[in-house]
């Protein structure tokens, strides 16, 4: 890791810090890069990366010059600041961090304020970087709330907003009410809002905020009409053809409902013909039920709470029903891993649990311990003896599979393997 990476990466030790005040002064002193950018900025508790992953690849199928920040990274830092679909490259960003860090200590120095978190100093790379490239369109995934979020110093074309369910009760709140209401800061007075299918406590709080909220269930109709994931998309506007989607589920088909909603806000703002089935067709997005071993079949996911343990169950039993499931996990010691695991009991065959090597990353050891407290009996290991274990299991019989899941980034620890 060069002495840049380790100096930004010092900052996440100052934890999560709500407020606008230090993002906004460093953008200032950057001349306010993200006033340069349009923007669709999307929030929610589930799915916001997907969505912008959609976003992204059908606006650049339509000819714009794209700007996708998300977070976090899987593998490598640089994987936040993707322009035209390719990722910053490292000279560049070591330029960057440099940069922020030389602003990021004269703000301090001069107004008082405290040092920039880890989150603010990537979220000012990322506009700098996408105004220097002049991007067409900027996408701009929320961390973790939306009032408070250092991405809300915005005023987007559109607000975006995905499925909102329990998550980070430690600081959005403890009920779906309360996190609705700091998801719904990103919404701005005169702009459009795009919203998932809501529970009506959530969408109550969204439309609060005064704006009318397109609701993406009543905007767009997404059917499966065939394996593994054929769609047949309408709108009130557009009948597309058939699209093969390459992200499966029905969590998917939901997220997909939303970004076609989306984009059609957005082409009447704009005035252009949206290319849904080349973006569609051609979109990525790693962790989201991605294949990683086809003999004998390993999938991974990055689901972390019980909202999407129980799409992914919902998944599992669509496409894999009747088959016998090892499942490895692993955790953040901030998340609902016992209300997680419970979701997905009713499917785990064979259980193994693995540490994760993050500032809030739980051992394997403890992650087993979660496991037993929800009913289930774990083998805790490192990745590469439950890689091992799991493989050799999961070939013995043509009807098991295994799935990797309780965390992003469990990409991390088994990028090795």
């Amino acid at each position: 890791m060069s002495d840049s990476y380790k100096k930004l990466f010092q900052r996440t030790t100052a934890g999560i810090k709500p407020g606008l005040d230090v993002i906004a002064a460093l953008l200032e002193a950057l001349g306010n890069p993200h006033h340069r950018l349009a923007v669709l900025h999307v929030a929610g508790t589930n799915g916001k990366g997907s969505v912008c992953a959609m976003l992204e690849s059908v606006l650049r199928a339509s000819g714009f010059k794209t700007g996708l920040y998300t977070s976090p990274h899987l593998i490598d830092f640089s994987e936040r600041f993707v322009v035209d679909g390719k990722r910053i490259p490292e000279d560049r960003l070591n330029d960057y961090i440099w940069l922020m860090e030389e602003k990021a200590d004269a703000v301090e120095q001069s107004t008082g304020l405290r040092g920039a978190t880890f989150f603010e100093m990537s979220t000012a790379m990322a506009f700098q970087y996408f105004a220097d490239e002049k991007v067409d369109v900027a996408i701009i995934e929320t961390g973790m709330g939306g009032r408070w979020d250092a991405t809300n110093v915005v005023i987007p074309l559109v607000s975006v907003v995905t499925h909102i369910d329990i998550d980070h009760t430690n600081f959005l709140g403890d009920t779906i009410g309360k996190i609705a209401a700091e998801k719904a800061g990103i919404i701005k007075p005169g702009r459009p809002v795009v919203s998932a299918q809501q529970c009506a406590d959530a969408l109550a709080e969204l439309r609060q905020m005064g704006e009318p909220v397109i609701c993406s269930a009543e905007a767009v109709s997404v059917l499966k009409i065939g394996e593994p994931q054929r769609l047949k998309i309408e709108t009130h506007s557009r009948n597309l053809p058939p699209i093969n989607l390459p992200l499966l589920g029905g969590c998917q088909r939901e997220n997909c409902a939303v970004a076609v909603a989306a984009l059609e806000v957005l082409a009447d703002i704009v005035d252009f013909e949206p290319a849904f089935k080349k973006g569609l067709e051609s979109v990525e997005w790693g962790a989201r039920f991605q294949t990683l071993l086809t003999e004998p079949l390993m999938i991974l996911d990055g689901a972390h709470n019980p909202s999407a343990a129980r799409a992914l169950a919902k998944t599992l039993r669509e496409l894999h029903s009747g088959k016998q499931i090892g499942f490895i996990f692993g955790f953040l010691e901030d998340k609902e891993s016992v209300e997680f695991l419970r979701e997905l009991k009713p499917l785990a065959s064979k259980v193994w649990t693995l540490p994760i090597d993050a500032p809030r990353g739980i051992t394997a050891e403890q992650a087993a311990v979660q496991c037993r407290v929800a009913g289930l009996e774990a083998t805790p290991a490192g990745p590469s003896t439950a890689w091992d274990s799991a493989r050799e299991w999961a070939s013995a019989d043509p009807d098991r599979l295994i799935v990797i899941t309780g965390s992003l980034y469990l990409k991390q620890a088994l990028s090795g393997m």
